[in-house]
């Protein structure tokens, strides 16, 4: 009997937990069937860029000091219209970005009018402003006929300058500081001092050329030519061409004689003098010969007595 009240007891619990595990096999079942249906693609994973690593090298932009140079050609009464026009660009500017460092002009009556111009113009303006002066000179008829733009890097000097004042600096300090403490001999403190004057003046310098480099790099150099535009002459007709041929032969009979006057002129006392030299060598000559016939004579006189004796 306890047998069975067992056995029926068991079927109870298996006949109660059957319906609880269909039931959760069966929202699994949905759960899996329609999550496909209702999920949606999501985005690509955005792509980010690698981080810049720890020991990346740093790379510096090289510092350049430019020069530009410009030639013009216009006629020459626009010279020295174009030139002021230049200037009054440059004053434009201001003195903290255009500074005027030469300025020449050469004109006259037999002179081929010429202008020069020297300018400092701030790098970065310095390429809009070739750019005025080209609208500015074809506005007068001219036209440029040389550009050149040259580049010096100056990198390694500004590093090699602010290096140097660096240590010029901690020298000083140090030597400042011994001089302050007092601590040395009298030939060690008199041994600082002179090198702090030297370090001193070292520094100023390579201050001093520093400025200079760090203004070559901000301010660029500009020189300007102007030349007057050659006229060539109209060539002449061909009805005057035997007049050029009598022209040419006159000019060629006056240069001719000319260089044979010129041709006396130097050989003049030289001639003069051979001539003298002749004359005398020729009465020299005479007076021998004159001698030489007088003795002659004398001979035959002596001989004719002794002739006309021998007869008798």
């Amino acid at each position: 009997m306890r047998i069975m009240l067992a056995a029926m007891l068991c079927l109870g619990l298996c006949a109660c937990n059957k319906p609880a595990s269909g039931g959760h096999m069966e929202k699994m079942a949905a759960y899996d069937i329609a999550a496909p249906v209702l999920a949606v693609r999501a985005p690509p994973p955005e792509v980010k860029p690698p981080a810049p690593q720890a020991d990346a090298i740093a790379v510096s932009v090289p510092r350049m000091a430019y020069s530009y140079r410009y030639a013009f050609v216009l006629p020459g009464p626009s010279i020295g219209h174009a030139q002021q026009a230049h200037l009054a660009l440059c004053d434009r500017l201001g003195p903290a970005r255009c500074q005027l460092l030469a300025m020449a002009s050469e004109s006259g009556d037999e002179r081929v009018p010429r202008a020069s111009l020297k300018l400092r113009v701030a790098s970065s303006s310095a390429r809009q402003f070739g750019v005025a002066l080209e609208n500015s000179v074809s506005g007068v008829g001219g036209r440029a006929v040389d550009q050149s733009i040259t580049a010096e890097d100056v990198s390694k000097d500004l590093v090699d300058t602010q290096a140097r004042i660096h240590q010029r600096e901690l020298l000083i300090e140090r030597l400042t500081e011994i001089l302050r403490t007092r601590k040395g001999t009298v030939d060690e403190l008199v041994e600082a001092e002179r090198s702090v004057a030297a370090a001193q003046e070292e520094l100023d310098q390579a201050k001093a050329w520093l400025t200079e480099l760090q203004g070559r790099v901000a301010m660029s150099t500009i020189d300007v030519d102007y030349m007057a535009t050659v006229i060539t002459p109209p060539s002449a007709p061909a009805g005057d061409s035997i007049g050029e041929t009598f022209t040419a032969s006159a000019k060629a009979y006056i240069t001719a004689m000319g260089a044979v006057l010129r041709l006396l002129i130097f050989s003049g006392p030289w001639l003069i003098l051979a001539a003298i030299g002749w004359w005398g060598a020729r009465r020299i000559w005479k007076r021998v010969r004159r001698a030489a016939d007088v003795e002659e004579e004398d001979a035959l006189d002596d001989e004719a007595p002794q002739d006309e004796a021998a007869p008798s």
